[in-house]
C-alpha cells in the first residue's frame, strides 16, 4: 500500500510593495535558442546573460541539450541564464521530434502499466537503504521595480531577472523511511540566520508515493512517448481535485493589516494539482514527476510546481534510482493588500523564486557502534555496555562562487 505523506513547497520571506510590470519576454522554441546562441559565440558573457534573460523557452530544454549549449557559453552569467531559462521549462511538453508517433497503447497495456507503477512505488520505498547524499541547492529569485521604505527614506529599485541569491549545501539522510536534512552554508548568510526564499522537501519518498497514491484516486490518462537516449520513456498525465489533495502551498509571512507589518502569519493553501509521471514501461521505474499546483487566480501565491528527476545510483554495492535532480517555483504577488481586501488577496506583478537542485554522492548510512569499557567510563556514570551510533564521515561539496 503506498504510504501517506504531503509535500510542501514554502516562501520564507517578508512581502514587500511592487509597482512595475516585469519587461515584455520573447517566446522562443528549442531550435530558436539554439541559432540564437550558435551566432552570438563572439558576445560577451554579461550580455548574452542578459539577452537570454528576456527570452522564454515555449518548449522543454532537455538535459543533454542544455549540458551542450552551457559548454559553449562565454562565462557564469550566461550560463546561469541559461539555467534559469531551462528550469523554467520543465513543465513545458518536449519538442515534437522528441515525441516519437508509436502508437498508444491499448487499454489492457495502460492497466498493466499503472499496476506496474504502483508496485514499483510501494517497493521502492520499502526497499531503499538507509543513505547520505548530498544536496546542492542554486537559488534564483527576480525583482521587481520597487520603492522600498528604509531608515533612511525611501528607495527605489529597479527591475532584475532571474538571478542566483545564493547557494548551499546540505547534507540528506533517509533513513527508515524518514528524510531529515541537516543544513549546510548557504553562500553570504550566517550561521544560524532565518531561511529565506524557497524551501522544497519530500524528493526522497514522499513526493513518489503522495502523488501516485493522489493520482490514483484523481484522474489518470495516457499523455505521449517521449524519445530519449536509451529508449523511449512512457507519459502518463494526471490531475488531483483539492479535495484529494496532498500538495500544500506555504507562504511565509503576511501582515494581518496594511498599516501594521508586526503582526504576520503563514499563508498555507492545500491545492489540487495536476502533471505528469514519466516511466519504463518495462518495469514501471518512475524516471520523472511533475507537479503544479492549481491555484485560485488573484491569490497571493500565483503559480506553484516542482519536478524531480531520477537516475541511476549506486548505494552499497547495489543499484537503485533515486533522484538526480529537482526543480521548484513558485510565484507570489508582493504587493500588500489594500485596505479591506481579504489578506489572501493581492495585486500587483508576482515575484519569482526558483530552486535548482543537484543530488549526488550517494553513500550508504552504517551506524559505527563504540562499546565503553570500564578504563573509559571513569567518572561519568556511564554504563560498559552503552553505545553510541554515529554516521560515518562523508565527502561533501559546496558550490563554486559565481
Amino acid at each position: 500500500m503506498i504510504r501517506k505523506g504531503a509535500f510542501v513547497l514554502l516562501v520564507v520571506g517578508m512581502a514587500v510593495p511592487a509597482f512595475a510590470a516585469t519587461p515584455p519576454l520573447e517566446n522562443v522554441t528549442v531550435v530558436q535558442l539554439e541559432q540564437k546562441l550558435a551566432i552570438a559565440q563572439s558576445v560577451p558573457d554579461a550580455e548574452l546573460a542578459q539577452r537570454l534573460a528576456n527570452m522564454r523557452l515555449t518548449e522543454r530544454l532537455s538535459n543533454p541539450k542544455l549540458a551542450h549549449l552551457k559548454a559553449g557559453l562565454p562565462g557564469t552569467k550566461s550560463q546561469e541564464a541559461l539555467e534559469a531559462l531551462a528550469d523554467l521549462s520543465v513543465f513545458l511538453d518536449p519538442p515534437a521530434d522528441e515525441i516519437p508517433a508509436d502508437p498508444t497503447p491499448d487499454a489492457a497495456t495502460l492497466r498493466q502499466m499503472m499496476v506496474a507503477i504502483v508496485n514499483y512505488v510501494n517497493t521502492t520505498v520499502r526497499q531503499l537503504p538507509n543513505f547520505i547524499a548530498t544536496r546542492d541547492t542554486t537559488a534564483f529569485e527576480d525583482r521587481q521595480a520597487e520603492d522600498v521604505q528604509e531608515a533612511t527614506g525611501v528607495v527605489s529599485y529597479s527591475y532584475l531577472p532571474l538571478h542566483v541569491v545564493g547557494r548551499s549545501t546540505a547534507t540528506v539522510t533517509y533513513r527508515d523511511r524518514q528524510e531529515m536534512v541537516a543544513a549546510g552554508a548557504g553562500k553570504g548568510k550566517k550561521a544560524g540566520s532565518p531561511v529565506h526564499g524557497l524551501v522544497t522537501a519530500g524528493e526522497f519518498g514522499p513526493i513518489l508515493s503522495t502523488v501516485v497514491g493522489d493520482a490514483v484516486k484523481g484522474k489518470i490518462t495516457w499523455g505521449h512517448w517521449e524519445r530519449t537516449a536509451n529508449a523511449n520513456e512512457a507519459v502518463f498525465n494526471y490531475s488531483v481535485p483539492k479535495s484529494q489533495s496532498r500538495y500544500v502551498v506555504q507562504f511565509c509571512c503576511i501582515a494581518d493589516n496594511v498599516s501594521d507589518n508586526l503582526n504576520t502569519h503563514l499563508y498555507t493553501e492545500r491545492a489540487g494539482y495536476h502533471g505528469e509521471i514519466a516511466f519504463n514501461p518495462k518495469d514501471g521505474a518512475i524516471l520523472r514527476i511533475v507537479a503544479e499546483a492549481e491555484l485560485m487566480p488573484g491569490e497571493l501565491v500565483a503559480n506553484a510546481g516542482m519536478l524531480v528527476q531520477y537516475g541511476q545510483v549506486e548505494i552499497g554495492g547495489r543499484s537503485f534510482i533515486c533522484p538526480s535532480k529537482s526543480v521548484s517555483v513558485l510565484m507570489a504577488h508582493a504587493e500588500h493588500p489594500k485596505m479591506g481586501m481579504h489578506m489572501a488577496i493581492y495585486d500587483g506583478v508576482p515575484k519569482t523564486f526558483l530552486n535548482d537542485v543537484a543530488f549526488g554522492d550517494y553513500h550508504q548510512y552504517r551506524g559505527e557502534t563504540r562499546i565503553l569499557t570500564e578504563d573509559a567510563v571513569g567518572d561519568k556514570g556511564d554504563s560498559p555496555d552503552q553505545q553510541s551510533a554515529t554516521p560515518p564521515p562523508i565527502n561533501s561539496s559546496t558550490s563554486p562562487s559565481r
